[in-house]
């Protein structure tokens, strides 16, 4: 790892923990035991860290989500394991950083949510239509689907919604999630969804 793959790894952590408002350079660079002129030999200032932080991550998320949708695997077990990897980033994120970007860095909360809307619109749609084919997804319009879906992720796994009910991203986000696919869900579907969720379960046991 690079020296400023490094800077950008621990700040990820630290950021997603506490937030970033609040984390000065001089802590990075204490935790780092580099000084604080190696930082900035890397990133001129906290803003640039915090951009490379965000950037750095879509393109990580995005090729997971791109791999496990150009995988040959069905519908339901390709919104399972794309359901996982939110859940799995979810739980290492603090709300306070959702509210830095919000209340701090506004542009930063429109990319994430240019990257949510996206993935929801072209790599979520190519899953309900290969869903659709296998008839484990209901014939209803894809558009309409992945609106329902980024509505639903949009109004629930954002800042103002967290701080004013009492849970965690990694709820909110799952429950969220649960009931949006199971109701795109045919009976078929449904019936594949509930014996990979056993089969899961089994696993843990």
């Amino acid at each position: 790892m690079t020296e400023k793959s490094k800077i950008t790894s621990f700040a990820r952590e630290k950021f997603f923990q506490a937030g970033f408002y609040k984390i000065s350079m001089d802590e990075i660079a204490t935790g780092l035991s580099i000084s604080k002129k190696t930082i900035y030999k890397h990133f001129p200032s906290k803003n640039k860290l915090v951009d490379e932080v965000i950037t750095d991550f879509l393109i990580e998320l995005d090729s997971k989500i791109n791999g496990i949708v150009n995988s040959k695997q069905n519908s339901i077990l390709k919104t399972k394991m794309l359901t996982k990897i939110f859940a799995q980033f979810s739980l290492k994120l603090n709300q306070q950083f959702l509210v830095d970007m919000k209340t701090h860095r506004p542009d930063l909360w429109e990319k994430i949510e240019n990257f949510r809307k996206y993935q929801i619109e072209n790599n979520w749609k190519k899953i309900i239509n290969q869903g659709k084919v296998e008839k484990y997804i209901i014939n209803q319009p894809s558009d309409i689907i992945t609106s329902v879906i980024f509505s639903s992720v949009k109004s629930v796994i954002n800042p103002t919604f967290l701080l004013n009910h009492n849970y965690s991203i990694n709820q909110a986000f799952q429950i969220t999630f649960e009931i949006v696919i199971k109701g795109m869900l045919t009976t078929k579907g449904l019936q594949v969804y509930n014996k990979i969720e056993r089969d899961n379960k089994n696993e843990k046991l």
